[in-house]
């Protein structure tokens, strides 16, 4: 959940404290003694904060996008960016489960493991229950509240920043007075080579919150300066843990490490203390974080997204909570804590994640290179745009100072870049009467949009690509203003472009015109499809020699990510004039550390992601979003209706489906 005024304390009531609070109290621990034990653990924690910073400036570039306009002309970006969203959906599924695991595990430590033999009839496996009875009556207790109206304060988020806090100098404490800090020296770093430690960095991805990177220059500093923070949290613990535990490949499975290494250290009287700490704590980070999720599950039903049925985002009339979206959403968290175990949860919350920012990163690196409307472009070499409405501004001494990168893919605001923001947003706002959007619609076969799609920076409106200029423009831009275009015009284009001569402005762009954009074609296009799929393969084969440990895979996988990623610097691409686009290689960069962690991850979570990727599948093409697209187009015979006004005849049509070809002239007599 993003709020609308961004700062440390939003952002730690907006889900980042959450995140943080799970990486602390639960990550860490999981890492430092299931996985590569306490030296790894901090050199994994370091990995993850630096991939963190890439995601998060993926990220924020996707949340500036127009889902409406995408959904409705490149249905195969729309299914990436919906992927994306459903991976992130399915990572707050499961860390809601960690989450209500431990704080299971902790309401049977402070009975003294009584509780569950008192609801199963027998004992079973310290931190382990299965089938966790505890856990299912605490989210079905904290959906029913949200049902009622709950709602998330900063109280809450105190509480939990408080319980975080009072969990460090907790392990702090037990450190100092029984901890061997001798184990500095003597602990291996990687006790299981490289796959440990690209394990322990891919399940502490999480901890670290990529929705901080948004808005402006100074905030995404704060935001960087939010995850510095965050790493100095996590790598504290992770010193704590290193002098006191002994890490060994054979012990078995802990889901709470914390209890067991009180009761290791004989600190028994305080297991019931930490174990209601851990109860308040984790109570806090399921508020922040169930929200969250089940927003997601709303915003699939907005107009934007069009996936599920608008009866589930209905929000109470007493209550204002999107009912049907809580109960889904507690309904699945309730599954995955009772069947799932630990160690399980842990690897589908870390492979979803890595899995959205690889489709992010994916998108990213593609849509610039692509060509817009393919589909649009024919033999003439005449092309039309909407004029502004609104008069040009005076050029001044401030307004052609360029934006500059501060830091790499920072970008500092400029005085021309805000201006044409504020110029480009009354030029959107600006109401334009009903009937001139028909006939627009007629000239230029646009698909409707709540926003007129941006403007290139340099402002022209179009583009003749053409050697030479045609004789119908001349014809057009030799004419007279009060000439008769009925008695003049001798094929359809020149009757439209006398009708709309004051409307449209056509330029040419000729050979010798130094100010020609080069944006991307047809044969770029299909070069940049072979380098894409170089980048990828050399993604996959990078991981796999990682994995394998064999060097010569590692060094072609390398070699083919970043070789073609530097030759794809070099095509035309669309101008990037915002500081929230990423660079190519900053996407490159992404692409290929998540494809690294995700492997690391990939063995124990493959049948959890691939059956939600399914189920994602199938709700993408069912009959309302893909097979009946045909009932939303007009029908074949189009009713014409005519409105006098005047001595003019207006008469208005349908908007034909994109890229479709008005096969006849349609002309109104006065």
């Amino acid at each position: 959940m993003v709020l609308p005024s961004w700062s440390v304390s939003s952002a730690i009531t907006g889900g980042t404290g959450g995140r943080w609070a799970l990486g602390v109290l639960i990550l860490t621990n999981l890492i430092a003694y299931n996985e590569t034990g306490g030296p790894g653990m901090m050199i994994s924690m370091v990995i993850a904060a630096i991939f963190a910073i890439f995601s998060g400036v993926c990220k924020a570039s996707v949340k500036s996008l127009q889902m409406y306009y995408i959904r409705t002309t490149h249905r195969t970006d729309f299914f990436c960016l919906f992927l994306a969203k459903w991976m992130d959906i399915l990572a707050l599924f499961s860390a809601c489960a960690v989450l209500v695991r431990t704080l299971s595990s902790s309401l049977d430590a402070m009975t003294g493991g009584l509780a569950r033999m008192y609801i199963l009839g027998r004992n079973s496996p310290a931190n382990e229950p299965w089938p966790d009875v505890i856990g299912v009556v605490v989210i079905f207790l904290l959906t029913g509240m949200f049902m009622l109206g709950l709602e998330n304060t900063k109280i809450f988020s105190f509480l939990m920043v408080s319980g975080v806090v009072v969990f460090v100098t907790v392990i702090s404490v037990v450190a100092g007075l029984r901890g061997n800090f001798e184990l500095f020296a003597s602990e291996a770093i990687l006790p299981k080579g490289v796959v440990g430690l690209l394990s322990g960095s891919a399940l502490s991805c999480f901890g670290f919150s990529n929705d901080v990177l948004n808005g402006n220059y100074c905030k995404r500093l704060l935001g960087v300066a939010v995850i510095f923070a965050v790493l100095l949290s996590n790598e504290l613990i992770g010193a704590c843990l290193t002098a006191v535990i002994k890490f060994s490949t054979s012990h078995e499975y802990e889901a709470v490490p914390v209890l067991a290494i009180l009761e290791n250290k004989d600190f028994h009287k305080a297991i019931p203390a930490v174990a209601c700490l851990l109860v308040l704590t984790c109570s806090g980070a399921l508020l922040e974080l169930f929200p969250e999720m089940f927003y997601q599950i709303v915003q699939l039903t907005t107009s934007d997204w069009k996936i599920l049925a608008k009866q589930i985002g209905y929000e109470n009339r007493d209550s204002g909570s999107p009912i049907l979206a809580v109960f889904t959403g507690g309904s699945l968290c309730a599954m995955l804590a009772f069947a799932c175990p630990m160690e399980n949860l842990v690897y589908i919350l870390a492979a979803s994640h890595l899995m959205a920012v690889i489709l992010r990163a994916f998108y990213l690196l593609y849509i610039p290179l692509r060509p817009q409307y393919m589909e649009q472009q024919n033999d003439s070499s005449l092309a039309y745009s909407r004029l502004n409405s609104t008069p040009k501004p005076v050029p001044t001494q401030s307004t052609s100072i360029k934006s500059k990168k501060a830091v790499w893919f920072f970008r500092k605001p400029s005085v021309a870049s805000s201006t044409n923001h504020v110029l480009s947003g009354n030029r959107t706002n600006k109401n334009v009467p009903r009937e001139e959007h028909e006939r627009e619609w007629l000239l230029l076969g646009e698909p409707p949009s709540p926003k007129v799609p941006d403007s290139p920076a340099n402002n022209v409106e179009s583009t003749i690509l053409s050697d030479q200029v045609s004789d119908i423009e001349c014809i057009a831009l030799a004419k007279p203003e009060n000439t008769d275009s009925d008695e003049e015009s001798s094929t359809d284009i020149d009757a439209i472009v006398d009708e709309y001569r004051q409307k449209v402005k056509v330029s040419a762009a000729g050979p010798l015109d130094n100010n020609t954009l080069r944006l991307p074609s047809a044969a770029s296009w299909k070069l940049t499809l072979v380098f894409i799929g170089l980048i990828v393969t050399g993604s996959v084969l990078t991981s796999t020699g990682l994995m394998m440990w064999e060097t010569n895979t590692i060094i072609v996988g390398v070699n083919l990510v970043f070789i073609p990623s530097a030759i794809l610097m070099l095509f035309p691409k669309y101008d990037q004039t915002t500081s929230t686009t990423p660079s190519t290689l900053t996407c490159t960069i992404t692409l290929l550390g998540s494809t690294i962690l995700y492997s690391a991850s990939f063995l124990q979570s493959w049948p959890a992601l691939l059956l939600w990727f399914v189920a994602g599948l199938f709700l993408f093409i069912r009959c309302d979003t893909w097979c009946c697209l045909c009932l939303e187009r007009p029908p074949s015979t189009q009713t014409l209706i005519a409105s006098v006004s005047g001595t003019r005849t207006t008469i208005r049509v349908p908007r034909p489906p994109k890229g479709s070809i008005i096969p006849s002239r349609i002309a109104g007599h006065s």
